[in-house]
């Protein structure tokens, strides 16, 4: 259904006639909502090495995108590492 802006506007002077502003138009689309799905890699550095380009690029075969890494702090050292993947739902 096309919504019409009820905005009228004068940007005249004051001292010069006034104007309106052509109306615009807009067209509100219902899109379907894009579903996620999400997968969380969890390693210990101090006994494992981080992901290489290797299981990134298998990963990254299967659909997902890196989205963020997070390591998790300990007293002196982090302790895990957290790989948050991201891919649409199918």
């Amino acid at each position: 259904m096309p919504y019409f802006s009820p905005r009228i506007l004068n940007t005249d002077p004051p001292d010069r006639n006034p104007s309106l502003a052509v109306p615009i138009i807009f067209e509100k689309v219902e899109t379907p909502r894009t579903q996620w799905e999400y997968h969380v890699v969890t390693i210990d550095p101090r006994e494992q090495e981080p992901l290489g380009e290797a299981e990134l690029a298998a990963l990254g075969a299967d659909g997902w995108l890196l989205a963020g890494i997070l390591p998790h702090p300990s007293e002196r050292a982090t302790s895990r590492v957290s790989y948050y993947f991201v891919r649409q739902a199918a």
